[in-house]
């Protein structure tokens, strides 16, 4: 999920809030996941924690670039 997340997110027109829900949502749909499924290993790649305020806030907080540079540090470690 995080993988898939990454690649689609990197591709963004807009980084905002309403952008970033979607697709998630959309990512939850497409893998027949639950959104805790998706949002909990997003959360802890970017922040280290379980337990974060909603998972498009923090990741329109910390902005497109500073995502994707975690999220691939991340993936690397888990391969």
């Amino acid at each position: 999920a995080v993988q898939a997340f990454a690649q689609r997110a990197e591709a963004l027109p807009v980084w905002d809030k309403a952008g970033l829900n979607a697709l998630i949502k959309a990512l939850v749909a497409e893998l027949g996941l639950k959104m805790p499924q998706v949002a909990i290993p997003l959360r802890v790649a970017l922040t280290g924690r379980t337990q974060t305020p909603s998972i498009d806030a923090v990741l329109e907080l910390f902005g497109q670039d500073e995502v994707m540079t975690r999220l691939r540090t991340a993936l690397v470690r888990c391969a």
